[in-house]
């Protein structure tokens, strides 16, 4: 028993970290890497978990399978969609169709589970589920009391992240971390050892807990490292990164070892957060493109942290299910919104730190939308001329890399879910910025100096916006869940291909897309027309021939019930995986 194909997801991790760490603390990655190819493989921008882990899933674009975010904004209100948003099945699906035996393990955004004939199918962690899986988590269902019977119910609240701040928890940390892995690890060699997969595909996600949490702790330079550092906090991160080494070595042995192909990937690298906060709404109601409403905050935010840090978790997945999840998505949208006074707003921001973005207030399409669609172009160009000209008030230096509109970076039919503008912020000395939700503050704020349509004299008269910027207290730069982190997102991380269709060429350059239409032809199957990316030819020892055989093209799904969205929405609010 074993895999033709093995694929291991690996969540945040990092090129970096795993050239730092070497071969002789990660025996088992460095072997593939010598033995194959590797890379700091390219996400989709910007780097953030579920569209990257769709795309690889699907192949496609982000605007064709429709998974932008966790959440899906129509005018100021924003639902928790997560995978039920997804338009297109995932290759698994289409594999499937064509009689080969696949099991796609653990993968954010797959819930509910696709329905493999030949197959098996569990989805992760964004599932609703409050503390451990049920029956509708996996396919078919009857895997499900198996794995109970032999390894207990899969959980996923094992680490409270909403008390990161209390005493021992960061060091208690890469313990219940190594046993999530490994624990994992076990349960997949199970599964390997049942019968001959064609393709065998399973998530681990400790990198990425770890990554946030532990990065100040392992880098000596992060300015929101603790003034006193154990050895045993400093080794935290690389611990972890070892117990993942293990498992991609112990299946690849029960995958069958050198013959097989494997693929081990992740959806973003890691890297560290810097100790100053950029509220984006309230720079853009420092260019006049936003305005607040008059004494009013974050509506909504209190009641949000009582529930998310002093309810129990139980009593937490209570509370965000009832009315059939309602509460959640208005929490959330008066969270982002509902400080905002629409009526005289040209642009705003969810404020994601993970996924940095502008929305035009455009009339036609938000409830109190401002922008006529013919001053769109222009209304584009303003904003990115206000965010480009923006300086670190400490340093002098720009904030922001560049400004893309959404046309220049996607393609497809669901473009509309994308922020109309996507922002790329440079590093602070190496470090990432971090973006909070704003709230008015005391300072009354400068009218932004402008020739546009929009500009009326009602928009000289800015209720006080507060200062865009300002540095973390020392008791905020450890984080917690819902709040910044000292390890954040980076555009790059981690890939590496070997066995018998690979060749050692070493370090190449590619893209999360490439790892989906590489793996169809190292299957000896074709690659559809709609897939993103491309074959990394310059890896594979022969060309595909003519004899490949055709992957169907996807029909799109059919949209998911409304009661699946609620769900999620529980879910995801429960866990606090939203700012």
């Amino acid at each position: 028993m074993g895999a033709r194909a093995l694929v291991v997801g690996l969540d945040g991790f990092d090129l970096g970290l795993v050239e730092q760490f070497g071969s002789e603390h990660l025996p088992h990655l460095h072997a593939l890497m010598d033995r194959g190819v590797f890379a700091a493989l390219e996400s989709v921008r910007p780097p953030a978990t579920l569209p990257n882990w769709t795309t690889f899933l699907t192949g496609v674009d982000p605007a064709r399978h429709g998974v932008f975010d966790f959440t899906t904004r129509k005018g100021y209100r924003v639902r928790f969609s997560a995978g039920t948003a997804r338009q297109v099945p995932t290759v698994f699906k289409r594999l499937d169709a064509l009689g080969l035996r696949c099991a796609c393990l653990s993968f954010p955004a797959t819930w509910p589970p696709e329905e493999l004939e030949h197959g098996i199918f569990v989805s992760g962690w964004d599932a609703p589920v409050a503390f451990e899986a049920d029956r509708s988590f996996m396919w078919p269902p009857s895997l499900y009391d198996e794995t109970v019977r032999r390894f207990g119910a899969p959980t996923f609240d094992d680490v409270n992240e909403f008390h990161a701040d209390a005493p021992g928890w960061i060091d208690r940390l890469p313990e219940a971390l190594e046993r999530r892995v490994a624990r994992k690890a076990g349960w997949a060699r199970w599964l390997l050892a049942r019968q001959d997969w064609d393709v065998f595909a399973v998530y681990f996600g400790e990198s990425d807990t770890a990554s946030h949490y532990l990065w100040a702790h392992h880098d000596p330079r992060s300015p929101r490292r603790p003034a006193s550092v154990t050895p045993h906090q400093k080794h935290g991160l690389l611990r972890v990164y070892e117990a993942l080494d293990e498992a991609v070595g112990s299946l690849l042995e029960a995958a069958g070892g050198n013959e097989t192909e494997i693929t081990v990937l992740s959806d973003h690298g890691s890297g560290g957060s810097s100790d100053k906060v950029l509220y984006l709404n309230r720079l853009l109601a420092e260019h006049g493109l936003l305005r607040f409403r008059k004494q009013r905050g974050r509506h909504g935010a209190g009641l949000k942290e009582i529930a998310l840090r002093r309810f129990p978790p139980r009593l937490r997945e209570k509370f965000f299910r009832a009315g059939n999840a309602w509460l959640p998505s208005r929490l959330e949208s008066n969270v982002r919104f509902g400080a905002i006074d629409m009526q005289n707003t040209v642009a705003f921001s969810d404020e994601l730190n993970y996924f940095p973005g502008i929305h035009l207030n455009m009339s036609g399409r938000e409830p109190h939308g401002i922008v006529r669609p013919e001053q769109r172009g222009e209304t584009l160009l303003q904003v990115r001329a206000a965010l480009l000209s923006t300086r670190d008030p400490w340093t002098g230096r720009p904030v922001f890399a560049d400004v893309v509109p959404r046309e220049e970076l996607f393609e497809g039919p669901h473009l509309d879910r994308a922020p109309d503008l996507l922002l790329d912020l440079h590093l602070d000395d190496g470090y990432s910025y971090n973006l909070m939700p704003s709230e008015p503050g005391p300072r009354q704020s400068r009218v932004w100096a402008s020739a546009a349509p929009w500009r009326q004299s009602r928009f000289t008269g800015h209720h006080a916006a507060g200062n865009p910027f300002r540095k973390l207290t020392d008791a905020e730069k450890l984080g917690k869940k819902g709040r910044s982190l000292p390890g954040s997102h980076r555009s790059h991380g981690f890939m590496t291909l070997a066995g018998p269709s690979i060749r050692a060429v070493g370090r190449l350059d590619a893209h999360i897309a490439d790892l989906s239409a590489t793996l169809l032809c190292r299957l000896g199957l074709s690659v559809p027309p709609s897939f993103k990316g491309r074959v990394l030819w310059e890896a594979l020892r022969d060309a595909l021939g003519a004899s490949a055989r055709p992957i169907p093209e996807a029909a799109p799904l059919t949209p998911h019930a409304t009661r699946n969205e609620a769900l999620v929405e529980s879910r995801l609010r429960a866990l606090g995986y939203i700012e």
